[in-house]
């Protein structure tokens, strides 16, 4: 579906929407009076969507969902939600570089389930033939999330990969599941074993700024309100999202699929226009509009929408012959995608490691919107530089993850299919093995990861103060790295 052009009527929208404020309700009444949903601090969104999913058309009917429409909504919902991340000031950081290791983790936990998933097709083949496209499934739906992982599987489908469509989308649902199963659980440990710096079991930020805060300027409170005003600049950006798309599509010779991946990147220019916008406004003294407090609240609406919406949608269909190996390769992807994020979080994040570390997870698993879910755990408002890092990041991985989703999968990955096994696993391996290596070289070059041993354990101790001497940008120049991340503060 072309979400930037559907003749969806507003009335299955606002049923839809309906639909989500009813289950977000229950849920969070669920997580208020039942104690080990309290204890676990299970995300009501998370709970939410899935109550969705067990109560609407995939399950037992029961909710008027119309996916499609609903669908739409998380779409939107999740370019809105970066926008008003985007639009925060940057807080300052005592040690920078998070939104870098974000940004080539993000990379680096896509082209190893790749890798795990095409290795465990070929140990699969000793028992029963099945289509190298299930390696990349894991990727597509876990790193994804279900639009891609729909779309691509159910163009495989002529490549001989059966109900790859519908493969996709139980891939994206187990993705959700494992993110809540192993994610909540993951912060209670970390609460026990005391993982979680001073910032983030305080919150990761100041309190909030309350509601009645007045804006720089009192004329402009007169005749202003601050909400209205919040909602008027990201709708601004959102308008100028949608024309610079269109008339970069314009400019696309005529059945050309590149249009589709612009408008499939369309939070990304608002997150990159959001940013520049704050930037530009603070540098002229002019951000008085700006309320970060209401900014915080629109993103925390913005990301229970979507996650619980994203979950909802998923259409779950019954694959029968499939069923075991897509349970073994998921939970073998969802487990060691929990303990290489965990490792890497420890070493390559200076600050708050154990929350950015966990939006890495839920990002793998799912998608960023489940990472900030995820992430409310911990940090309910979102107020705290995880959000923001995880925002910037995000946006920052896209020269990390173009070489997978526009070399690998679709020149390197698919044509080979028709010529065996060994070509269809072994050249794509192969490539995977050399992109797995420049991310390790992107990792010495761009980002603060420390080496911190013994490299068995999952969290070694913090070093002396003064012990490890390797500047934050490994030698790089403010002004370099700010060319590879566009954070205030971060680079």
């Amino acid at each position: 579906m072309h979400y930037w052009q559907s003749n969806i009527p507003a009335s299955a929208l606002l049923v839809d929407l309906a639909a989500l404020a009813g289950l977000l309700a229950v849920a969070m009444v669920l997580v208020r009076v039942i104690p080990v949903l309290r204890r676990l601090s299970i995300p009501a969104a998370i709970l939410a969507g899935l109550l969705g999913l067990a109560l609407g058309p995939s399950g037992a009917g029961l909710v008027p969902i119309e996916q499609d429409a609903l669908e739409l909504l998380v779409y939107h919902a999740f370019a809105l939600m970066f926008i008003a991340v985007g639009l925060q000031s940057a807080p300052r950081q005592r040690r920078p570089g998070a939104a870098r290791s974000f940004a080539v983790g993000n990379a680096t936990v896509g082209v190893a389930q790749a890798i795990l998933g095409l290795l465990f097709v070929a140990a699969w083949l000793a028992l029963e033939p099945l289509h190298p496209g299930f390696g990349l499934m894991i990727t597509l739906g876990f790193q994804q999330g279900p639009g891609q992982a729909l779309s691509l599987g159910g163009a495989w489908e002529s490549a001989g990969m059966l109900h790859g469509g519908q493969i996709g989308l139980i891939f994206a649902t187990l993705g959700f599941l494992y993110c809540f199963v192993l994610g909540v659980p993951m912060v209670w440990i970390a609460r026990r074993r005391g993982w979680l710096t001073r910032e983030e079991t305080a919150g990761l930020a100041a309190p909030s700024e309350p509601m009645t805060e007045r804006p720089a300027d009192p004329e402009a409170h007169a005749t202003q309100e601050p909400l209205s005003t919040q909602l008027v600049i990201m709708g601004c950006i959102y308008f100028a999202v949608f024309g610079i798309i269109t008339g970069l599509v314009a400019l696309l010779p005529p059945g050309s699929k590149l249009g589709d991946t612009l408008w499939g990147m369309h939070f990304i220019l608002g997150s990159l226009l959001a940013i520049g916008l704050r930037r530009g406004a603070q540098r002229m003294g002019h951000d008085a509009p700006f309320h970060d407090g209401m900014l915080a609240r629109i993103s925390v609406v913005t990301v229970e929408l979507t996650t619980a919406g994203a979950i909802a949608a998923v259409r779950l269909e019954v694959l029968g012959a499939w069923l075991v190996p897509i349970l073994l390769m998921t939970l073998l992807a969802g487990v060691l995608t929990l303990a290489g994020t965990l490792w890497l979080s420890r070493r390559a994040f200076p600050e708050a490691p154990f929350s950015h570390g966990l939006v890495l997870f839920g990002a793998g698993t799912g998608t960023i919107s489940t990472g900030l879910a995820l992430l409310r755990t911990i940090d309910p408002e979102l107020r705290g530089p995880v959000a923001r890092n995880a925002v910037i990041g995000a946006t920052a991985s896209i020269p990390f993850n173009a070489p997978l989703f526009m070399v690998v999968i679709p020149l390197v990955a698919v044509p080979q299919w028709g010529h065996g096994p060994v070509a269809a696993l072994g050249i794509p391996l192969a490539a995977l093995g050399v992109y797995l290596a420049a991310l390790v070289v992107s990792w010495r070059v761009f980002t603060p990861l420390r080496l911190l041993r013994p490299l068995r354990s999952p969290w070694p101790p913090d070093p002396p103060e003064g012990a490890d001497s390797r500047p934050a940008n490994d030698g790089l120049a403010s002004s370099e790295a700010v060319a590879y991340i566009p954070s205030q503060g971060d680079a």
